[in-house]
């Protein structure tokens, strides 16, 4: 039972620091925060780029994560108009993202271009080193497709560009 507890505090822990990283984050722009607050979307896309400066150490059965030096923190907002297109090139990540869609429909391609949709308020985050890509389609998003995602990397090289692995 105390093991049990342990993994909880360590995931509640995790909750909280992903947390204060995007509170710090909105908190650099106090338009784009107030915005949030109401609840409505920012008008238009935005990238914030900051540094974490300490160890964080979580493992659990349902998360695991470890970052002993410091990691660059970068929250993009981005905005895109529906299309039957790639959104960029095939790549991976050297750290963990989160993608949460805020208006519209996401659909990531994987490195065997088996699909998945990530729909307005949901959440989806990307392990390091998963090859994938992504696609606006028409089909699926009748306005514009928002989506936040902030990535946790080494380094100062991310996303990684792969070859395109398959044709979706």
């Amino acid at each position: 039972m105390a093991s049990g507890n342990g993994t909880h505090r360590r995931i509640g822990r995790l909750a909280m620091i992903v947390a204060l990283a995007m509170t710090l984050v909105l908190a650099i722009s106090t338009v784009v925060s107030a915005a949030l607050v109401s609840g409505s979307l920012p008008a238009s896309a935005f990238t914030y780029l900051s540094t974490t400066q300490n160890a964080v150490n979580m493992a659990g059965d349902a998360v695991r994560l470890k970052i002993k030096d410091d990691v660059t923190v970068k929250t993009t907002y981005t905005i895109v108009t529906p299309a039957d297109q790639i959104l960029g090139g095939w790549h991976y990540h050297n750290g963990p993202v989160i993608v949460t869609v805020a208006v519209g429909t996401l659909t990531f391609f994987d490195a065997n271009c088996g699909t998945w949709d990530i729909s307005a308020g949901e959440t989806y985050i990307e392990s390091a080193g998963q090859v994938l890509n992504a696609k606006a389609l028409v089909s699926k998003n009748a306005g514009s497709l928002e989506w936040f995602s902030t990535r946790l990397y080494p380094g100062a090289t991310d996303p990684v560009p792969v070859a395109a692995p398959c044709t979706p």
